[in-house]
């Protein structure tokens, strides 16, 4: 039966904060090469927890490297760092021996869920690898919490010790979370909502690597916008383009499946890829009609002439590689332009001419 108290601490005056500080870093250096011999991250030569655990953007390796730290209180036996992301979710990394938590949203803390300084438990545990004592201070809005196989591990000093750890881990885990805000804006068309150029350029390859793999179809759709200069031209407004291609965006990602990806080309305002894996040309045809309804049901933009679809689609061949395929749907798009307009034209087309 778990035996739990939760305990309020006083905060260390800084002469004593510092002596913590300095013990911490003292330790890092002795436990390196333990650690590496365990299979664990490695905590870094220089044994200074400030450098070691703020040297990454990564949020996994930060996470790693703060339970890495811990092992700088000589019971530890295993630990856990969760951390809540600004949008609620919860992210979550552990090493060696750990409890299960019964916490539904991974966070740690005392059962009424009202803030806490630190948190020890102790139960009864059979086995030479039983865990017997945990300890849990919060990290942020999240929790860093470690366990031992002793009875009775863990005791102030433990909980100063890992305090300071957790103080240290804090901004680094800040830097992690504003360095995804970063890659997720920059991997983000602004205008749409859908993937950027860039995160195109990188998501091709990965897709028709996995399709190569595991050899599965996989469609290329190349979209223009027909007639959407004329949003411009009627409304004198520039802004009402904008809107209408976050209009466009939206009803893209309404849509498309879970496994689906849309982009904006950086080479035109009015111009898009769809990533379709898993996906045949003819599957894709009748994605592009789904796509086509949502475009006409209201039109968008409210022009005349509306604003209506030219597309290429390109399906994967064995002797492809990313230039290959993306011509083929480019090279369908612009006869879908020429000839017409308001259109999907596939890769066997016969009226295409011979690559």
């Amino acid at each position: 039966m778990l035996v739990a108290l939760w305990v309020a601490l006083r905060r260390p005056n800084d002469a004593r904060l510092k002596e913590l500080i300095e013990v911490v870093d003292n330790r890092l250096a002795s436990i390196d090469e333990r650690l590496a011999a365990a299979g664990r991250p490695r905590v870094g030569d220089d044994g200074d927890l400030g450098p070691t655990i703020n040297g990454t953007l990564e949020l996994a390796e930060v996470l790693q490297r703060t339970l890495a730290a811990t092992h700088a209180i000589k019971e530890v036996d295993g630990g856990r760092v969760q951390v809540r992301h600004p949008d609620g979710t919860i992210t979550s990394e552990t090493s060696g021996l750990v409890v299960a938590s019964q916490k539904q949203d991974g966070i740690e803390g005392p059962p009424d869920g009202t803030p806490f300084t630190a948190g020890i438990a102790t139960w009864e545990g059979f086995g030479t690898d039983a865990l017997r004592s945990g300890l849990v201070v919060p990290l942020g809005e999240g929790s860093l919490a470690v366990y031992s196989r002793l009875p009775n591990a863990f005791g102030e000093d433990a909980v100063q010790l890992l305090t300071v750890i957790a103080r240290r881990a804090e901004p680094a885990v800040q830097n992690a979370f504003r360095y995804l805000d970063a890659q997720h804006l920059a991997a983000t068309d602004s205008r749409t909502g859908l993937g950027s150029a860039s995160a195109f350029e990188e998501a091709l390859p990965r897709e028709l690597s996995a399709a190569r793999r595991h050899g599965r179809p996989l469609c290329l759709i190349q979209i223009d916008l027909d007639n959407f200069g004329a949003i411009n031209r009627e409304t004198r407004s520039l802004e009402a383009g904008n809107a209408a291609l976050a209009e466009f965006g939206e009803r893209v990602r309404r849509l498309i499946r879970g496994s689906d990806t849309a982009f904006r080309n950086s080479g035109g305002a009015d111009e898009f890829f769809l990533i379709l894996p898993e996906t045949t040309r003819e599957e894709a045809k009748l994605l592009y009609r789904r796509l086509e309804f949502e475009m006409a049901t209201p039109p968008l933009g409210s022009v005349d002439p509306p604003v209506t679809l030219s597309s290429g689609l390109a399906e994967l061949r064995a002797t492809d590689a990313v230039d290959s395929l993306q011509r083929r749907a480019g090279s369908a798009q612009r006869f879908a332009k020429e000839n017409g307009k308001n259109q999907l034209v596939a890769d066997d087309d016969p009226r295409l001419p011979p690559e």
